[in-house]
């Protein structure tokens, strides 16, 4: 889960990689004032008496359907006030906003991470949202609690989320319940290798299909400090990857591969999501591993008229995930900065995100309900409110890299002695700081 950005079509990849963000310089609007018109710092929002305000917007990836439906919905609700033309986002949209901004024409809307911000904030190139929310309190307030903690820096909110992206679990009830298992939503860690063991005993398959082999020690690594200090000590590179604290996380998950509770037992550390799924819908797999944002497809896709939705086991703090969301920002130096707001406005309001939440995805604001009463869909955010901005992996894409790929299957192999390479690495990132 962590960082390099990729489409929203493929949000696989921003559960599985390094954010990696240049910057470029820019002028912020002040921040003198509550007063949303003091931070414009551009020009009014106002156009001349009987011309619509032209207005570019950037957020739908190609085949994206419910960003492309948006466009439509934002076209139509300000057909008489702001003349808008849609642009693609592609891979390179960090540059491309960056470039916009710094040739003085930006984009007055854009898709982007929230928790990718920092060097656009470090830079001047975001506008401060902040006095817009404080501004419009029931804005603000209709988040899901904690989500905007992914967009704001130094106390100030630089980027909103719409689509809250995180790892979580989905089991066959009815295999629980063959099996004799009762599991919590969120359960402990014990609580849930102890079902593992429970199903491969009693129904002889492998019990647990992941995909994602470095999650598990990843998502163990952000629940397992005795309190939130530790887990920011961690996070900051603070602790070596020699602490015992770690190694029993390391040791936890290859628990999991030696018991062959991991699907298919042999050559769990290659499985492909497609054959997880597989062995899902055949119920060679009580309890697969996804990402929330595609967990309605697969429910679907695998047939399972019962499931239950399923947090990641905690260990220890409770549950903290890393800092993945889709959303918006707006640069600093927009013409109309007022008119940027109202389209982010309208595009995180109930109205727009209905659409969102009826085709399966997830969304970051209180009281959208999907149509269809037997949808899980609004389970799929129900974690979103307790984000952290940084991994460990964030401190040099090198170590992020080795424990994407590399582990826990060199740690199975090569214990100790894998531990003290990514240690290595850890080192190395701090001295570059």
């Amino acid at each position: 889960m962590a960082f390099i950005k990729k489409s929203s079509m493929v949000l696989l990849s921003t559960m599985c990689l390094a954010l990696v963000v240049s910057a470029c310089g820019s002028n912020s609007g002040s921040n003198k004032t509550n007063s949303p018109a003091s931070t414009t710092g551009n020009s009014s929002s106002a156009a001349p008496s009987g011309k619509k305000i032209n207005l570019t917007l950037m957020f739908a990836w190609p085949g994206d359907t419910n960003a492309e439906e948006e466009e439509k919905m934002v076209k139509e609700h300000f057909k008489d006030k702001y003349d808008i033309t849609f642009k693609q986002v592609d891979a390179n949209v960090e540059k491309t906003i960056k470039t916009t901004i710094a040739a003085g024409e930006p984009v007055d809307l854009a898709f982007y991470w929230p928790n990718g911000m920092e060097t656009f904030v470090n830079a001047n190139m975001a506008l401060d949202l902040t006095p817009y929310m404080q501004g419009d309190p029931k804005w603000r307030d209709s988040f899901i609690d904690g989500t905007l903690n992914l967009g704001t820096y130094n106390g100030k909110v630089y980027a909103v989320p719409n689509t809250p992206v995180y790892g979580l679990m989905i089991a066959n009830k009815d295999l629980l319940d063959k099996a004799g298992v009762t599991l919590p939503d969120q359960p402990t860690w014990d609580e849930f290798t102890k079902a593992l063991a429970t199903i491969k005993a009693k129904l002889s398959i492998t019990p647990f299909g992941n995909a994602w082999p470095s999650w598990t020690n990843r998502f163990l690594l952000q629940t397992i400090w005795p309190n939130e200090q530790k887990l920011q000590e961690w996070n900051d590179g603070k602790i070596p990857f020699t602490d015992p604290t770690v190694v029993k996380a390391f040791d936890q998950t290859k628990d999991l591969y030696d018991k062959e509770y991991m699907y298919p037992g042999k050559g769990a550390l290659t499985v492909t999501q497609d054959q997880v799924l597989a062995g899902f819908k055949d119920q060679k797999v009580a309890i697969m591993a996804t990402v929330n944002f595609i967990a309605d497809g697969a429910i679907k896709n695998a047939g399972i008229k019962n499931p239950q939705i399923l947090s990641w086991p905690t260990n220890g703090t409770g549950l903290k995930l890393s800092p993945a969301a889709n959303g918006y920002m707006i640069p600093a130096n927009v013409k109309h900065p007022e008119a940027s707001v109202e389209i982010m406005k309208y595009l995180t309001s109930p109205e727009v995100l209905q659409y969102r939440i009826d085709h399966g995805a997830p969304v970051t604001v209180k009281g959208v309900k999907p149509a269809d009463s037997n949808s899980k869909v609004e389970l799929y955010a129900r974690d979103a409110g307790n984000p952290f901005h940084k991994e460990i992996g964030a401190l040099d894409p090198k170590l992020n890299d080795y424990n994407d790929t590399k582990m826990p299957a060199n740690y199975i192999f090569k214990g100790m002695a894998a531990l003290e390479e990514m240690d290595k690495l850890r080192q190395d990132a701090i001295k570059q700081k």
